[in-house]
């Protein structure tokens, strides 16, 4: 089953490559009516797009050499301010009146991480990345958003159809065709309170309190091996990013000198 999953996205990663050259996509709501697409969120407070990257790491545990190497790399490589977020750090970055759901603690520590790239890009902006190592500086990629108000994301561009959230019906099938206007969610650049970081985060807190009582009884733990764990891989990400990219894809921007190296990096 999973060869004939990864057969599918190889063939769409080619089918599809080059698709908006010849039928770009155009965003129709009536097409999504049913999915939270169809609610608009409204951000509370100015947009802000300051220049810091956030790393976050969620658990207790120690970081392992290769983890901290990459760590040490992005600070001296993105040229960015970096803040490194921690169980010890994460109060001063919690805004009064918007506490964590009660859920978070029951997430595996990869959704936790997912969870605070949502809350801090909306509450904060600025920039995140994964404890990866980039390629290249990003400070190029920063000075071009900044002087572009109209856009609310930057990211480097999907480059495999697997790298998107699967959906199911028409939203999942428009994700896949057009899969080349998705962002990485490994690292990217987000003004805060935009209407598509207010629904990313508003979208989070439904499904965390539509499954609290299954997290409840079946924490995540590290990587959310326990089988009965009810949050699945991209529910955070992928699933909500993707389709919020195709109602605000005039507000997304691509940049590929953000690429992470995805190789060895745990």
């Amino acid at each position: 089953m999973r060869r004939a999953k990864q057969l599918k996205f190889d063939a769409s990663t080619v089918a599809f490559r080059h698709v908006e050259r010849v039928r770009p996509y155009a965003y129709r709501p009536a097409r999504y009516s049913g999915t939270f697409l169809s609610r608009d969120v409204t951000p509370e407070a100015p947009s802000q797009f300051p220049a810091r990257a956030f790393v976050v790491w969620t658990g207790d545990n120690d970081m392992s050499p290769n983890r901290q190497a990459n760590v040490d790399r992005i600070r001296t490589r993105i040229g960015l301010p970096v803040e490194l977020v921690t169980p010890a750090t994460l109060p001063r970055w919690i805004v009064s009146g918007h506490p964590l759901p009660e859920a978070y603690e029951h997430l595996s520590l990869i959704h936790r991480s997912d969870y605070l790239r949502g809350y801090l890009m909306h509450h904060h902006g600025g920039a995140y990345v994964d404890v990866k190592e980039p390629l290249g500086s990003w400070t190029p990629s920063w000075e071009r958003m900044s002087a572009d108000p109209e856009a609310w994301v930057t990211s480097y561009r999907a480059s495999h159809a697997n790298w998107i959230g699967k959906l199911r019906g028409r939203l999942g099938l428009d994700i896949l065709v057009h899969y080349r206007l998705m962002f990485g969610k490994g690292g990217f650049m987000m003004r805060s309170h935009t209407p598509l970081t207010a629904a990313w985060l508003a979208q989070m807190d439904a499904v965390l309190t539509s499954k609290q009582e299954a997290l409840a009884r079946h924490p995540g733990g590290v990587f959310g091996d326990d089988a009965d764990y009810p949050v699945s891989w991209t529910d955070l990400l992928g699933r909500i990013l993707d389709p919020l990219t195709l109602k605000h894809l005039e507000h997304v921007r691509h940049d590929d000198r953000m690429l992470l190296r995805f190789e060895d990096y745990r």
